[in-house]
């Protein structure tokens, strides 16, 4: 790489800037402070520490755990800067030559992408999609689109083929018979003929002016999947959607940035993602079959996906540098549906993962992926506790435990607003919040008592 290359790549980055690192300081300072407050709140409501250890622990382990996701989140942008601008890696060190190194690194890395969109009885919202992702910032010799329509039932078909027309790079794959989403995937990594294969759901719509910024953190050869950043577009429409709008917006561009400063993010979101295609082809067959407790597992296909990917020694990153936005449900029932099926991917996923991640991540298992199981495992448990059990049992109302939630809350709210002060949603966090502690919380024992109901179950 050149003097003029480098130079050009990292001015894509932000420089230091006291202010920002005087504010991350700020924060880690006060989510210290937060932590110690949260104990003594969520203590008032107990009876005291000697009948009520347990809590103690829990509440110093989860309130910490979370400090350090959002602490983590803050080394994000030096993280995908390292990652972006590595010439090779250990693994490929004296293979390149100084001239391919140069390619590799400069401005013209322009490999050959394919969008791969699977869709089912999408027929408002296909065509969008489809011109969306005609209109990205990119040479369009050098990319194609692939829709496989699995089996729809509405005019979905009719309309992909009136869009045919318009694309000549487009190719239609048109099932009668629905086989489910993961093969009409598969289907079309097969096909794909790109070095870079963009998976984007058929209710999704990548941004064209952001889009390069998925194909260039794959300059680096230990790069195996982007995860864009995705908003919901429909985030306007009532409450719900504002609500997600805020956890949409903490779930990618702190928990995944999070993930993302280690390079091992555990789910390159299905919205938009892209991988590189070599890595896919040979696991394919053990993605397309597998099982749990004996049965197919046919939701989590984006979860599945990537924990492959790492199993196989790739890092997988998250960009905010290219944006997407998905259409999200617009009431509760969809929404709950949504969630538990998520909640069961996250489950099989994550029995998945604790086999090899321990051996091939130590560092990210023990500090990063075991308390994440722990807490997610225990966080149902204490909040059935703090919502039912102590008020029933002893008249203790949860009101010191919804505090010290509200009060973490701010602290991700705080950051929120720092890194972006144009985003409107903020104010949804806490709401959203409350509505994880009364409602979602509850729906892990939900989705494993459902584990073997292998429905998509979203509409």
């Amino acid at each position: 790489m050149n003097g003029t290359q480098t130079k050009t790549i990292a001015s894509d980055f932000p420089q230091f800037s006291f202010k920002k690192a005087l504010f991350q300081l700020g924060l880690i300072l006060l989510g210290f402070a937060f932590l110690f407050f949260i104990t003594l709140m969520k203590a008032r409501g107990t009876t005291g520490f000697g009948f009520e250890p347990l809590l103690y622990v829990y509440t110093i382990f989860v309130t910490t755990f979370q400090l350090s996701r959002l602490i983590a989140a803050m080394f994000y942008e030096n993280a995908y800067k390292g990652s972006v601008l590595a010439k090779t890696s250990r693994n490929y060190a004296g293979q390149l030559s100084l001239r391919e190194n140069a390619l590799v690194a400069g401005k013209d890395f322009e490999p050959f992408v394919t969008f791969v969109v699977p869709c089912k009885n999408e027929e408002k919202v296909i065509a969008e999609t489809v011109a969306s992702c005609f209109q990205v910032d990119y040479p369009k010799e050098k990319m194609e689109v692939i829709v496989i329509n699995d089996g729809s039932t509405d005019r979905t078909s009719d309309i992909l083929k009136s869009v045919e027309t318009k694309y000549r790079k487009l190719s239609i794959v048109d099932w009668e018979e629905n086989r489910g989403k993961k093969h009409a995937m598969a289907e079309g990594f097969r096909r794909a003929k790109g070095e870079i294969v963009v998976q984007l759901d058929s209710d999704s719509f990548i941004d064209p002016a952001t889009f390069r910024k998925i194909v260039e953190p794959f300059r680096n050869p230990d790069v195996g999947a982007v995860s864009a950043h995705t908003d919901p577009k429909n985030a306007d429409k009532n409450f719900i959607t504002k609500m997600q709008a805020a956890y949409y917006f903490m779930s990618f561009r702190i928990l995944k940035a999070a993930e993302s400063t280690f390079l091992t993010v555990f789910c390159c979101s299905g919205c938009a993602s892209a991988y590189r295609k070599k890595i896919l082809l040979p696991i394919l067959d053990e993605w397309l079959g597998e099982k749990f407790l004996g049965l197919p597992v046919t939701w989590g296909d984006d979860r599945a996906l990537t924990s492959r990917v790492l199993k196989f020694g790739y890092s997988t990153i998250y960009s905010n540098r290219v944006k997407a936005e998905t259409i999200v449900p617009e009431n509760l029932r969809q929404l709950l549906k949504q969630q538990i099926r998520w909640k069961k991917s996250w489950f099989v996923n994550a029995i998945y993962n604790a086999k090899f991640i321990w051996k091939t991540q130590p560092f990210v298992a023990f500090s990063y992926f075991f308390p994440l199981v722990g807490v997610t495992f225990l966080s149902p448990i204490m909040a059935a506790r703090a919502v039912f059990y102590l008020p029933i049992a002893r008249g203790v109302f949860p009101l010191y435990h919804v505090a010290g939630l509200l009060l973490l809350a701010a602290l991700f709210v705080a950051y929120y607003r720092f890194v972006a002060p144009e985003n409107k949603y903020w104010l949804y966090l806490f709401p959203w919040t409350l509505f994880n502690l009364f409602v979602l919380s509850f729906l892990m024992f939900w989705a494993l008592a459902r584990i073997n109901d292998r429905g998509w179950g979203t509409r």
